[in-house]
């Protein structure tokens, strides 16, 4: 049998160390956050012609937005042509549209010279016929007005503060909307903003704060799950504490690399914490029930050797159990695109590491905890104090 937990402190130093240097580099370079952490504009566009999502990305480049996150969503939508000049009144076609078929309408105006040729785009939330909305508008006295069904490329765009680059229009009082559709007009033609919103650095920061608040509830709820779980056992509450300990150790690990690397921690990567969370309290759980187990089959026998007993009966489990999933994440990681990159990497860095403390520092926490041992970790490191 190995003797796995007598060289806890090795273990115990190797974390150190990394997670040392993690907390030098936060200290220094910080991380490096994404849009959903920094204050910028939230907008949906709508293209009356077909566009490109890697063109749109490099288009709002060009305008001096370069770390701008674009989602492609399609929408389905009916296109009336000329609809200001035939009906009279769009807004009351809209309007009427609304209680009658769908009260979350949505329109898109596609502006032309003149306005015969403007075309207004409805996008419904609903699935409508063409025969339910040309019964409709015959209906509601709009028999005049022609439509066609089409598939309009939309895009979810979240972008920062605008890089500084030169104006070539001098117009400093231009706003940043009317910036962002001209230079998007000039290439792919005619666009709408379905919705346009700001985020201001107080919501950022409230978006921080509201992440630091989940991982903090959801630390406080495996502490309570694990006590409870194991209450039975004398130290119950040691479980948890060393669980979370094992945990706690797992994200700053993965804080580690995203800050020495400058990696973009976003929304994702929030995600991605959590999950390795909840993927390595499984794995600790596994290894502490065989503790639970044990320490009532081996009465007698040290609380140590237990504890060694139990991970190395795991060790194959776990092990097949990680390799597996690590598998699986390197396909996505170097075949899965840019666009879940991060946060597919946070993903097969937490499941390593989660499958590291598991073995290597939760149970090994309990024995240092039992032999009181917390308070002298590395006082065998070799570097003589002198008086």
């Amino acid at each position: 049998m190995f003797d796995i937990v007598g060289k806890r402190r090795w273990f115990f130093l190797g974390s150190a160390l990394v997670i040392l240097v993690g907390i030098i580099s936060l200290i220094v370079s910080g991380l490096n956050l994404g849009l959903d952490f920094k204050a910028g504009v939230t907008m949906t566009l709508i293209f009356e012609d077909p566009v490109a999502q890697e063109d749109l990305r490099d288009r709002f480049a060009d305008i001096g937005y370069g770390e701008a996150v674009i989602q492609h969503s399609p929408k389905n939508a009916f296109v009336l042509q000329g609809s200001a000049n035939q009906t009279g009144d769009s807004e009351q076609l809209v309007e009427e549209l609304r209680s009658d078929l769908d009260p979350q309408l949505r329109t898109a105006q596609f502006s032309a010279d003149d306005e015969v040729n403007g075309k207004l785009a409805l996008i419904f939330e609903r699935e409508v016929s063409d025969t339910e909305l040309e019964d409709t508008l015959n209906d509601l006295g709009y028999g005049n007005v022609t439509f066609t069904s089409s598939e309009l490329d939309s895009f979810l765009v979240r972008v920062g503060e605008r890089e500084e680059q030169d104006d070539s229009s001098g117009d400093v009082s231009i706003t940043e909307q009317k910036r962002i559709e001209e230079g998007l007009i000039s290439t792919f033609g005619p666009v709408d903003f379905l919705d346009y919103d700001k985020v201001s650095e107080a919501v950022a920061s409230e978006r921080i704060r509201y992440t630091g608040y989940a991982v903090l509830v959801a630390a406080l709820g495996i502490l309570a799950y694990i006590a409870w779980s194991f209450r039975k056992l004398r130290g119950s509450f040691r479980f948890g504490v060393c669980a979370i300990l094992a945990l706690v150790h797992d994200a700053l690990i993965v804080l580690t690399v995203f800050s020495l690397f400058q990696l973009e921690v976003n929304s994702f990567f929030i995600i991605a914490i959590l999950t390795v969370i909840g993927y390595g309290v499984n794995n600790i759980i596994v290894v502490f029930d065989r503790i639970r187990e044990n320490r009532g089959r081996h009465i007698n026998a040290p609380f140590e050797t237990v504890v060694n007993m139990s991970i190395t009966e795991t060790l194959t489990r776990s092990l097949n159990t990680s390799l597996t999933t690590l598998l699986v994440l390197l396909a996505l990681l170097f075949f899965g695109g840019s666009t879940i990159y991060t946060f597919v990497l946070a993903l097969t860095i937490g499941v390593f590491f989660a499958t590291y403390s598991s073995l290597f520092i939760a149970g090994e926490l309990l024995v240092a905890w039992e032999n009181g041992e917390l308070g002298r970790l590395f006082r065998w490191i070799p570097i003589r104090r002198r008086d």
